[in-house]
């Protein structure tokens, strides 16, 4: 005899679930997003960075400044700065990785606001 759930009781299980799943899912970001940060190091291609990274969120050249971020703008040696957000934190999370004009890292900063 099949069991039968009612539409009612999957919808409530998927409200009970939801919080867990996004806070689940915000965890593995920022996980994944810390360990890519570790790993950049001064001297790396572009190329590195986006393979750990993916995507950036923003890209800011000089004379630009991302206006969410209070960090001071991109000037020399820095020719490209890359911004990564964990777009599911209720904060404001994000890494910049600085890139000389070579597509070199030169700086990187993890940024978070309570």
């Amino acid at each position: 005899m099949p069991i039968k759930i009612s539409p009612k009781k999957i919808l409530l299980c998927l409200l009970i679930l939801s919080p867990a799943w996004y806070v689940a899912a915000c965890c593995v970001v920022f996980n994944s997003r810390k360990e890519a940060f570790y790993q950049t190091q001064p001297g790396d291609t572009r190329q590195a960075v986006l393979a750990r990274f993916g995507t950036p969120s923003h890209v800011e050249r000089p004379g630009g400044v991302v206006g969410r971020y209070s960090r001071g703008p991109c000037t020399h040696p820095c020719a490209e700065r890359l911004w990564f957000e964990n777009r599911l934190s209720s904060d404001l999370e994000a890494w910049s990785i600085d890139l000389d004009q070579n597509g070199r890292v030169v700086d990187k900063l993890y940024l978070t606001y309570l």
